[in-house]
């Protein structure tokens, strides 16, 4: 990205957003595409500002944009002062160009010529700056969660269908080279696991996230008064309050139980959880576990979530299981996949021979060494794999997920790709998730949630 990087002339770039405007509709379709290398090429510049220039708003400033061809980002915004031109600075020396620094969002699509936003703020101003630059014929790329409850976060996915204008919600699993592998070629279309009956999640930390005293700086509370803020604290960790953010069950567990609804092909339909914030006193729990029930399109299923905020046990991944494989999966080093004893080696040869597993091990036979004298038997050892190359995939996106996501929301605005997770799916996914929310508040109850809840 460098100096010569100008808006278009005013007709082609009502051209374009008329085109973008479409696609978001259904009405075009993207064109075929495979993305095999990075940086990628785009003729097509789509102008870009960014609100919220915390650590998700610089991920996204420095770590991001700057590897997708097709993004100009042209403005920065965030009502902290030494954020936003800290982060104006940064880039404009790193990338000789000129980007422009607001303390207000209304004031920054008012000036700057802009395609689209970038929402890296706080859960409780996602659904109005959403709504705002929507119907001001914008396109949005919103963080998660959608909202801090639920009937903002219908309002979003009501205004991109109104609207047109593409609305994509950074769930970025969604967007990752694996995860996608693993649904469309070894889930859906060869069905190698057979029937997934249960799904197991956690994301554990050693610490709960927040920002530490130690290193937050003298504020204006004035400014942050103006903006929803009571004071210093909830500017720094408003994820811990419950009238900014979702806590635990938002910020990490909405991930994963994503995956499990997008692997599934299905939404439960009931909901257990419990939760307690006795370990750090805070608001929002920062321990929970749930229990999520479903009728899949294959039959019945269970999946399984937790997370505690004092331990690294275990780790962050996802676990399928089905009756004739199962597989850990996750951004990290956790994946491998396993196939049922009683299935024949030979069923999984093909997998191997086109390029989709790695063999890790070899099936050597059943424990049967006797525990103690109770009689029971171990169980009998799977054969692992791994998953080998992206063979035969339409697109490989070879790029962090977090900017592959990205990526895939610039060129939808092109025309390129339509969007892999816009509002409506994430809406599903948040309906759920703020059903955890319930069952935690009211002491671990059941939540029943009827099939035309999903529907927008």
């Amino acid at each position: 990205m460098n100096s010569n990087n100008k808006p278009k002339p005013e007709n082609t770039r009502r051209d374009f957003m008329k085109k973008s405007a479409l696609i978001g509709t259904g009405l075009v379709l993207a064109k075929p595409i495979n993305i095999i290398a990075n940086p990628m090429f785009s003729k097509q510049k789509v102008n870009v500002g960014v609100v919220g220039c915390g650590s998700r708003g610089r991920g996204v400033i420095f770590s991001n944009i700057p590897k997708i061809e097709s993004a100009n980002l042209v403005a920065v915004c965030d009502i902290v002062k030494n954020r936003r031109e800290g982060a104006k600075r940064r880039f404009e020396r790193k990338y000789d160009t000129k980007v422009n620094a607001y303390e207000d969002f209304y004031d920054m699509i008012a000036k700057e010529k802009l395609d689209a936003v970038v929402l890296t703020t706080p859960d409780f101003w996602h659904m109005q700056h959403t709504v705002d630059a929507l119907e001001s014929g914008l396109h949005v790329y919103c963080e998660k969660a959608m909202s801090n409850n639920l009937k903002d976060a219908k309002k979003m996915a009501k205004a991109m269908k109104k609207t047109g204008k593409l609305l994509q919600i950074g769930r970025q699993r969604r967007s990752n080279d694996r995860y996608r592998f693993m649904y469309s070629k070894l889930i859906q279309q060869e069905k190698i696991f057979g029937n997934l009956t249960h799904a197991i999640g956690q994301w554990n930390r050693s610490k709960i996230y927040s920002f530490p005293k130690s290193r937050q700086e003298a504020l204006d509370m004035t400014v942050m008064k103006k903006y929803g803020f009571d004071n210093q604290d909830q500017v720094y960790n408003w994820r811990n309050y419950k009238k900014l953010g979702g806590g635990v069950v938002s910020d990490l567990g909405s991930h994963q139980i994503d995956i499990f609804n997008w692997f599934f092909n299905a939404y439960p339909h009931t909901v257990y959880a419990t939760g307690n914030n006795s370990y750090y006193g805070l608001e929002q729990a920062d321990t929970m576990a749930t229990i999520l029930e479903y009728d899949t399109p294959n039959g019945k299923a269970i999946g399984i979530y937790e997370n505690i905020s004092h331990s690294r046990a275990i780790g962050v991944n996802e676990r399928f299981i089905g009756d004739k494989g199962a597989f850990i999966i996750s951004e990290g080093k956790d994946n491998k996949i396993y196939r049922e004893s009683r299935v024949n080696a030979n069923e999984w040869q093909q997998y191997i021979d086109r390029g989709f597993l790695k063999n890790l091990s070899g099936l050597k036979g059943y424990k049967s060494k006797e525990q103690g004298d109770s009689g029971i038997k171990e169980t009998a050892p799977q054969v692992s794999y791994e998953i080998n190359e992206m063979q035969e995939m339409d697109k490989v996106y070879n790029l962090n997920s977090h900017t592959a996501h990205l990526y895939n929301f610039i060129e939808a605005i092109i025309g390129n790709e339509k969007l892999n997770y816009d509002a409506i799916s994430s809406y599903k996914s948040e309906l759920c998730i703020y059903k955890i929310h319930e069952a935690i508040n009211g002491g671990g109850k059941k939540i029943t949630i009827p099939k035309n809840a999903y529907n927008i």
